[in-house]
């Protein structure tokens, strides 16, 4: 059983409890000449498959304090598949002692390539933006909620976004901004959980909690989203003002 079907059989035995479900039949004979006990201990012998396949899945980064140690831990890690179709892992870019972080979606092609984030048209475009404010690379960090490519560069799925978030609070919480600005839905449902639109949230700032930082955080339209709706560009010079206004 995959991660992914395991724990769609969690929550589902979740809501069987909460409905006060106490027992679940099948429709194949039993053997009811087994001991309770027997029966019993094939039932926690499966609890506990299933319970070690999920914390060997989980990141433990308790004894990650630096980029140095986050970038082994995320470069090692075997419990997201898609570093198997993945050329490079993208960790990040810019100043990591800047007080502006930028989190992105995930890798593109180019990125993939170059193990950078945002360095295709995309990341032109961030470029530009970053210029309208008097900013740069040299002046930000930059980085993503997922490090590696998805295949045909597709949407990040909520399992997939589930296992890397440990690795960007933890990012985060190295960094310490002063302020972060999300770019895109993916990275601001992700971080904030709101389940509104990114048009009706954007440009709104909320304390994003990490651990034992509060850090001021912004969302906005992704710089792809940009170059599809051109016309949407006004609302994210209006969030560069508000940012650049922020770190004053």
């Amino acid at each position: 059983m995959d991660k992914t079907s395991i724990k769609k059989t969690l929550n589902l035995l979740k809501l069987y409890k909460e409905s006060g479900v106490s027992e679940i039949t099948t429709s194949y004979p039993q053997n009811r000449t087994l001991s309770k006990k027997t029966t019993e201990a094939k039932k926690m012998d499966s609890l506990t498959d299933i319970k070690t396949s999920l914390i060997l899945d989980e990141p433990n980064l308790d004894d990650v304090n630096t980029l140095e140690e986050l970038k082994e831990k995320i470069s090692s890690f075997k419990g997201c598949d898609l570093y198997k179709s993945a050329t490079n892992m993208v960790f990040s870019d810019g100043n990591p002692n800047s007080k502006i972080m930028l989190i992105g979606e995930a890798p593109g092609h180019d990125e993939d390539i170059q193990a950078k984030p945002f360095v295709g048209r995309s990341g032109k475009l961030l470029d530009k933006m970053l210029e309208a404010i008097s900013l740069n690379r040299n002046k930000v960090y930059i980085a993503n909620i997922i490090p590696w490519r998805p295949p045909s560069n597709r949407r990040p799925t909520e399992e997939e976004i589930s296992t890397c978030l440990p690795f960007v609070l933890k990012h985060i919480e190295i960094i310490k901004p002063k302020a972060l600005m999300l770019l895109g839905s993916t990275a601001t449902f992700a971080l904030l959980k709101n389940t509104e639109s990114i048009s009706k949230i954007r440009g709104k700032w909320v304390n994003l909690t990490v651990n034992k930082i509060t850090v001021s955080t912004i969302p906005t339209f992704h710089p792809a989203f940009l170059l599809r709706q051109p016309g949407q560009k006004k609302h994210v010079w209006a969030d560069l003002q508000s940012l650049r206004d922020k770190i004053k």
